[in-house]
């Protein structure tokens, strides 16, 4: 049986292998950041029997972002996790919620399965308004200049649900879900706004 070691255990390793020195960093960095999302799915990866080079990989963009190199970012603030591009094409509201069912039942992405629309105040949470595109083109390289689908409904247009303007950073009420958009799915916990 294995044991299970604590992120602190990895500072104290005797520094016998590259394995052990990638290790050590990857703790002193996640104690110093904060940031452990990755860094402890990465111990955990040595904890069961991964090498480094099996390990996760990727680099931490802004402080915030995580880009790993299986075309996924996640967002150190929110913990939500997003692919790097959007979908390829544009989609009417339920053409979107089908490419994301059909991408689940398929093999999914990036080894999940629970892909979805982002509600509104997720998608938001990545609008940089500085920016054009306004959002970080660092961590979301290829994203268009244009409007992306929420899960939201907008209360007082039945007719159509809120989209993001990766143009201006501006959220806008559609409606019509007969519309063509774009969209970026993402898997995690939902962000409200507070």
């Amino acid at each position: 049986m294995k044991k299970v070691l604590a992120l602190t255990d990895f500072l104290n390793l005797n520094i016998g292998s590259a394995t052990d020195a990638y290790l050590r960093e990857l703790a002193l960095v996640a104690i110093e950041s904060r940031h452990l999302a990755h860094t402890v799915e990465q111990l955990s990866a040595y904890q069961r029997g991964l090498t480094e080079a099996e390990a996760p990989k990727g680099k931490l963009i802004e402080g915030r972002y995580w880009v790993a190199n299986d075309g996924t970012v996640t967002d150190q603030q929110t913990s939500l996790m997003w692919m790097q591009s959007a979908l390829e094409g544009t989609f009417t509201f339920d053409g979107a919620c089908q490419a994301a069912k059909h991408l689940n039942a398929q093999e999914g992405f990036a080894g999940r399965t629970d892909w979805r629309m982002p509600s509104q105040d997720e998608l938001f949470s990545l609008v940089v308004e500085a920016n054009r595109p306004s959002v970080c083109q660092e961590a979301f390289p290829d994203t268009p200049e244009a409007s992306f689908w929420t899960s939201t409904p907008h209360a007082a247009y039945a007719a159509g649900p809120r989209i993001i303007h990766f143009g201006n950073g501006r959220i806008y009420s559609n409606n019509s879900y007969s519309y063509f958009n774009h969209v970026r799915l993402v898997r995690g916990a939902s962000v409200h706004r507070i």
